[in-house]
């Protein structure tokens, strides 16, 4: 086969896989990419600094600046909490758990966000340490209705409570692409949305 004709057949499909990306791409959302790179930024997002170095020594002396002394009062009693949570089962309320996990009840609805119940945070059993514990541990929670995973960032979505969650009856509402993490661990009723979507 000639050089030339080589040069055709990679031309075209080379064009070929091209407009068959833009094709599909024509009737999905801005921020919709392709699957390898699912999602972008809206227009006029600030750029990220490519430039930032990170080095173990670095990390270690910024880490060193930090105040780690917690307030005594900064974290309820677990039997305060417990309590709290019984004498207002009846009524609307906010609890927070610990960082990014609420218990949140209306009317009849009992909604829990991003739940972390590990000491560590990622895939691993040895990641980034939590600074206090949650106020409740997992098995103390109320029977909840919605589970709310906003993004899969490590502190937010948490596999291992994902996997030991003992409401698995309940409604899912999370982000596209992180059904998964619920249908392969028990939940039926699961609800990706998209950004901006109701």
């Amino acid at each position: 086969m000639s050089k030339k004709k080589i040069k055709f057949i990679i031309f075209f499909i080379t064009f070929f896989v091209y407009k068959t990306s833009l094709f599909t791409m024509e009737n999905k959302p801005y921020h919709h990419l392709s699957e390898g790179n699912p999602f972008r930024n809206p227009e006029g997002s600030p750029m990220r600094d490519m430039k930032f170095n990170w080095s173990y020594k670095i990390f270690n002396e910024e880490k060193k600046k930090l105040d780690m002394n917690i307030p005594i009062d900064h974290v309820i009693e677990k039997d305060k909490v417990l309590k709290s949570l019984k004498d207002n089962q009846n009524n609307d309320y906010i609890f927070w758990i610990g960082h990014a996990t609420f218990l949140i009840k209306l009317g009849n609805t009992t909604i829990i966000t991003d739940p972390v119940f590990e000491k560590n945070m990622g895939p691993l059993i040895f990641g980034p340490k939590r600074f206090v514990d949650p106020a409740i541990n997992l098995d103390e929670l109320p029977k909840i209705d919605l589970f709310l995973l906003t993004h899969n960032h490590y502190d937010h979505l948490s596999t291992r409570t994902i996997q030991r969650f003992p409401y698995k009856k309940a409604k899912v509402a999370t982000a596209l692409k992180l059904g998964k993490y619920f249908t392969k661990n028990g939940f039926n009723d699961v609800a990706e949305l998209d950004w901006y979507e109701k």
